[in-house]
């Protein structure tokens, strides 16, 4: 604010050094007012912007036009003042008798006005470069996110003559922390989806941690309870950041088609039967990260010819369309059992979808819409029993 203030003062004293006289005498004289007027008033608008404003209620639903304006007028009425304030200094120190003529109320006037247009306008202009400046910034972290999120999500999914996955994210204006994997394990198949809370870098980089510690356990850890547990003890011990996370993590056996799950506080996937009926997976545990001993039970069913399971995050039920109506677990699983049968894992995934924009009307999402779908191949068959284990 130093130098700031002194270059400000320099246009304004040559300005008032031609209209009072001319010569070194008149100029030194003007910037001696200038100067004070300067700084006085630099520091009251500086005492506004560090410690008024930042403590001033926000006013809900202002636009950001009114804003502008409320905080424009702050500022101008501040200038006013401070040139008021700056008139009296000159008055009782350096220029004796400032204020004691017409002439010299004139001249308070003047520079009332010009210093008052100049700081506000100054101010004002810096407010918004600082604010263009911040946007870019944040604009460079939400990329820095995204690609940092893109970079993890597989795009090319294990095939088998027996089952059929796909998965598809679809990302919001903002940048969450969901994630999905799918990882062969010789004779078996792991499939996770999760979404750790928060946005921006900090989740993306946590789902990039939760996965890398996914793919280091999945070739020699045979329970998915065990991989969970184990990840959530990885939360908790490090350093504390205040994020937790939902996972879902299920194995697949190609040769039983025996399906094992774990839920830590995930949304409960979907099982539709070669029939169309669909049972939710309900059984599930604490989520991750909030505390270090916890429990998760392990359950398991048996996959038939034509079933399938729909593993999703809550971008995909809580979709509100324009009359804040949300998309809905009931509305997904009516969805799901109407389906043709013969569907591909990709063409269920890419229905959904279809189905939640066509809910949405338009509207922007709010968050991420992930799906992991998993079809068993073959003709319907019986269908089995789940239990518990």
């Amino acid at each position: 604010m130093l130098w700031r203030q002194a270059v400000l003062a320099l246009p304004m004293a040559g300005f008032f050094a031609v209209i009072h006289g001319s010569g070194a005498g008149a100029f030194v004289r003007a910037l001696q007012m200038s100067l004070v007027f300067s700084y006085v008033i630099g520091f009251l608008l500086w005492l506004l912007g560090h410690f008024v404003l930042p403590r001033l209620p926000e006013k809900p639903g202002e636009s950001s036009t009114s804003a502008v304006l409320r905080i424009s007028l702050m500022y101008t009425v501040t200038s006013i003042l401070g040139a008021g304030l700056s008139a009296w200094i000159l008055h009782v120190t350096i220029m004796p008798g400032f204020l004691g003529s017409g002439r010299g109320v004139a001249t308070v006037a003047m520079y009332t006005l010009l210093f008052s247009v100049l700081f506000t306008g100054v101010i004002l202009a810096f407010i918004f470069y600082r604010d263009a400046i911040q946007r870019a910034k944040a604009e460079q972290e939400l990329d820095l996110a995204r690609r940092i999120q893109r970079a993890f999500l597989i795009s090319q999914f294990p095939s088998s003559p027996r089952i059929d996955v796909h998965a598809v994210n679809v990302s919001s204006r903002q940048v969450s922390g969901d994630f999905y994997d799918v990882v062969p394990t010789g004779d078996s198949l792991l499939l996770a989806i999760a979404d750790v809370s928060g946005k921006g870098v900090a989740a993306a980089l946590m789902s990039s941690m939760l996965q890398a510690s996914l793919r280091t356990q999945a070739g020699t850890v045979d329970s998915v309870a065990g991989i969970l547990l184990s990840m959530n003890r990885l939360l908790c011990g490090g350093a504390p950041t205040g994020k937790f996370a939902t996972f879902f993590l299920a194995r697949v056996d190609e040769t039983t088609m025996r399906f094992h799950y774990a839920n830590a506080g995930h949304n409960y996937p979907m099982l539709r039967r070669a029939d169309g009926a669909v049972q939710e997976l309900d059984q599930g545990g604490l989520l991750l990260g909030i505390q270090e001993d916890i429990q998760l039970s392990e359950s398991s069913l048996q996959l038939s010819p034509g079933d399938c399971v729909v593993l999703y995050t809550d971008g995909i039920t809580e979709a509100a369309n324009g009359r804040n109506e949300l998309f809905g677990e009931q509305k997904l699983a009516r969805f799901l059992s109407a389906l043709p049968r013969a569907l591909s894992a990709s063409e269920i995934a890419d229905r959904t979808l279809a189905e939640v924009r066509a809910h949405l009307d338009g509207v922007e999402p709010g968050d991420d819409m992930t799906l992991v779908v998993l079809r068993v191949r073959g003709e319907a068959g019986s269908t089995g029993t789940t239990s518990s284990g």
